[in-house]
Parts: structure tokens; sequence; C-alpha cells
């Protein structure tokens, strides 16, 4: 059963993935169209704000989801109903607490880089999105509920569905009428599948009742005893995807956002589907290092198969993004293609990431990896400003691109060495093999998305490049072994 429920708690997030990036290719146009570029920016800059405030999360829902796993496992389902109800409880007043500083933070547009003339705007979203933002941090004993089951599936299916219903109403009514309208129709989404998420969750685990008696205050500080080093390393990583609209807002225009914005988000979706297919890799290298088993090996095949996602990513993007651009939203984002191509640079040191964040999480080193986040995160920011006021949105793509080698490729493997007598000399090559490779693609992209003027001509261009470049990049990065016991596989 346990099977059945991971593979389709795998497939059913996959679909949520894929739901998600199929709105967003079909709701910018249209939006663009209705509000114009400095309404979309306006509306990236609102959520990109909004997201940091999920911060004072202060990464509970990670340690609340292990404590009810652990508990529920050994059958204790006292002491699961006692972290449940405590972190709800913890989680209505952090989500208060954001609300409120989100008010406080939307009361003053020139934080934002924005004029007063915003500020009535601004106030109306961030009233509205005070609900969703109490109870989006009250929802995470929920899914603390649905993850201890292993429905993930049931989860990833109603979030599917709150993405399909959102997008119908921000298309038919909010973008008619404005950010304000589209605020409306996001939130009463959210709230209303929540609704059936508390619901199912119900079903799924009847035992839990709301107790005064099972609040415990030394529960908060096991909590924040596993989640302390999460903290920092989320913050980061929400610098990294989240930073670049209020930055840009600062230092240029709403309009230049919406450009900048429009380039993230793909690069965005492209690490997410590549964090989606190796993220299984974190409970395999924990259970080799907790039988002492030799990492060599895997480490090697694990960044071979890595570099091959990575750089078919990457060259799709160098060589389509600017056709995609064009046809998509048209010439007035065409620099947006040059984005593309400067960010997806970053890409090709992720194998890097897999490698050393997942063997130095289950070693128990992630405490060092806080500290390269902290690096990382004050280096973003300092750099997005310098470049950005001397370069443009070029200049950010530089920063962002430029920093994540810094931790990534060379602070994380000063650490990983230090713990570490694994050499890296295989994985080097196949990196310098990729940059090499994508560098060349860049030079000659044009004699391939030159002639692609439609949407037909954009797809045939794609089916027939990837249908050469997979299999010839797959002879050249994988393992003989692992082609032919896949060759085998696929005859079966």
């Amino acid at each position: 059963m346990s099977k059945k429920r991971l593979l389709s708690s795998g497939l059913f997030s996959l679909i949520e993935k894929i739901v998600t990036v199929s709105a967003m290719l079909i709701l910018t146009p249209s939006i663009i169209t209705s509000i114009g570029s400095d309404g979309y920016g306006l509306w990236l800059l609102i959520l990109s704000l909004m997201a940091f405030f999920n911060i004072i999360e202060l990464g509970f829902p990670a340690a609340v989801q292990r404590f009810v796993t652990l508990y529920l496992e050994k059958g204790d389902k006292e002491t699961a109903n006692v972290f449940l109800t405590t972190s709800l409880l913890l989680f209505l007043s952090l989500g208060t607490v954001s609300a409120l500083s989100a008010i406080c933070v939307f009361n003053y547009p020139l934080l934002l880089g924005l004029g007063n003339d915003y500020q009535d705007t601004l106030m109306q979203v961030a009233l509205i999105f005070a609900l969703k933002i109490v109870m989006d941090f009250s929802m995470n004993p929920v899914h603390a509920i649905y993850s201890a089951h292993l429905r993930v599936d049931a989860d990833a299916a109603l979030s599917t569905l709150n993405v399909i219903v959102k997008s119908l109403l921000i298309f038919y009514i909010g973008r008619q009428h404005g950010v304000v309208a589209m605020a409306y129709c996001a939130v009463l989404t959210d709230v209303s599948i929540n609704l059936l998420k508390i619901g199912v969750a119900r079903k799924i685990y009847p035992y839990w009742s709301l107790n005064v008696s099972n609040i415990s205050l030394s529960r908060v500080l096991e909590l924040f005893n596993f989640s302390k080093y999460i903290i920092i390393m989320a913050f980061a990583r929400m610098v990294n995807q989240r930073s670049a609209p209020i930055l840009i807002s600062n230092i240029m225009s709403v309009k230049a956002v919406a450009i900048f914005g429009v380039a993230q988000n793909l690069i965005n979706h492209a690490d997410s589907l590549n964090s989606s297919i190796f993220q299984a890799f974190s409970a395999f290298f924990t259970k080799l290092v907790a039988r002492g088993d030799d990492l060599n090996e895997y480490v090697i095949k694990t960044a071979r198969l890595c570099f091959l996602v990575c750089l078919v990513l990457t060259l799709n993007l160098i060589i389509f993004s600017k056709p995609f651009i064009s046809i998509w939203l048209g010439k007035g984002f065409n620099q947006a293609s040059e984005i593309i191509v400067i960010l997806s640079f970053a890409l090709l040191n992720r194998p890097y990431s897999v490698i050393f964040r997942n063997i130095l999480i289950a070693q128990a080193n992630h405490k060092n990896l806080m500290y390269v986040s902290i690096i990382g995160s004050i280096s973003t920011i300092s750099l997005t400003l310098l470049l950005g006021r001397a370069f443009g949105l070029i200049g950010v793509a530089f920063a962002f691109t430029f920093i994540s080698y810094i931790t990534q490729f060379l602070l994380n493997r000063m650490i990983f060495v230090r713990f570490n007598r694994i050499s890296l000399l295989k994985a080097d090559a196949f990196f310098i093999f990729s940059v090499t490779i994508c560098i060349l693609a860049s030079f000659y992209s044009e004699l391939i998305s030159n002639p692609i003027q439609n949407w037909s001509s954009l797809v045939l261009s794609a089916f027939l490049f990837n249908l050469i470049a997979i299999p010839s990049l797959s002879l050249l990065l994988l393992p003989r072994e692992f082609l032919k016991s896949l060759i085998v596989r696929i005859k079966v």
C-alpha cells in the first residue's frame, strides 16, 4: 500500500506542477493585455512580497510533519495530537503576526520603490491577503496529517483543483477589474479549497480533537530545536527566488519587474522540475550514510544523471527562449529572453547542489550550509543593487547567476571536501563539458530560432532538437551499464 501511495503522490505532484506551469503560460499574456505591463509588474511585486512573510513560519512546518509522522508511526496518537494542537495555536499566532506585518509594510509604498498613488491599492490588497496569510499558516498541521498518512496525492489533487479554479476566476473576472479583483479571486479560491482539505483530513485522521490541555510549551521548544537551522536556509532560498521584484522596483520601474519576473518564473519552473526529479536522493543518501557505504560511486552516477537533466533544460532555454517570449508575450518582452539565457547558466551548477546539500544534510552538517546561505543572501542583495544600478536588468541577472556559483559551486564544495574524501574530478569534467556546450549553443542559437515564427514551428523545432540532443547527450554523459539496463526495460 505504501508503494502505491508513494507512486500516486509522485504522479499527482507532477500533475500539479504541470497544471501550475500551464496556468502561468496561459494567464500571463491575458493579464498583461488586461492590466498592462505596469499592472502585471505590480502584481508580481505583491506576490513576491507576500511570499517573504512566510519566513515567519520559522521552519516549523517541516518539524511538525516530522514529529507527527514519527509518533503516528509508533501508534502514539496522544503525543501526535499534542503536536497538532500545539502547532495549530503556534501557527495561528505566527500567521497573525505575519498578516499585521504585511499590512504595515504595504502601508508604506516608498519602501517598495512605489509612489504614494499606489497606497490605496496596496492597502486593499494587504487587507484581502491578510486572511490568506493566517489561513495558510494554520493549514500546516493539516498538511502534516496528509504527509504522515502518505496522502500527499489527495493534498496535491486538491491543490491542482485550486490552481484550476483560481486561474478560471482570474481569467474571466479578476483581470477585467484590476489587481484588487485578482486578489479577491485568489483568496476566495484558497479559502474554499482549504476548507475542503480540512474536511478530507478529518476523514483520513478522525482522532484529532482540539483540546486546550494538549498545548505544551516543551513541544514548541522541541519543534524549534529541530527547525532552527532550516529557518536561515529557507530565507536564503526565498531571497534567491523572490527578492528580485522588490529590489528592481526600488532601482528601476514596475515594468522592469514584469520583464524580469517573466524570465525568473520560467527559470524557477525549470529548477522546480529538476528538483522534483532528484528530491528522492535526499533519503537515498541518508540511507547510504547511515549504513556507512562508500559514496564515491553513487556521487558520480548521480552527477552524471543530474548533469544530463540540467544540460537539456539549459539548452532548451538558451535556444528557444527568444522565439518563445516573442510568440508568447510579444516583442515588448524580448529583453526577458536575454535574461533567461544568463539565468539558465545557474542551472548547470545544480548537480553540485544535489550532491553537496543532500550528503551534508545526511551527515548532520546542515549548520555549515546555513552559514553559506547567510553569505549567499547578503551577497545576492548587495551585488544586485550594485550591478542593477550600473547595467539594469542584465546586471541583476548576472548578479543572481554569479552568486549561485559562489555559494553552490565554491563555498558548499569547501564544506563538502572538509567532511568527505570523495574525488570530484569526473563531476568537474561533466561540468566543463556542460558549460562549453551551452556557450556554443548561445552563439549558434540564432540559426535555429530565427526561422521560428509561430507556435507550430516552435513546437516542431523543439521536438526535433530534443529528439537528437537527448539521446546524444545520454550517450556522452550516462554510464554504459545504465543505458543498457534502460534499453532492456524499454524493450520489456
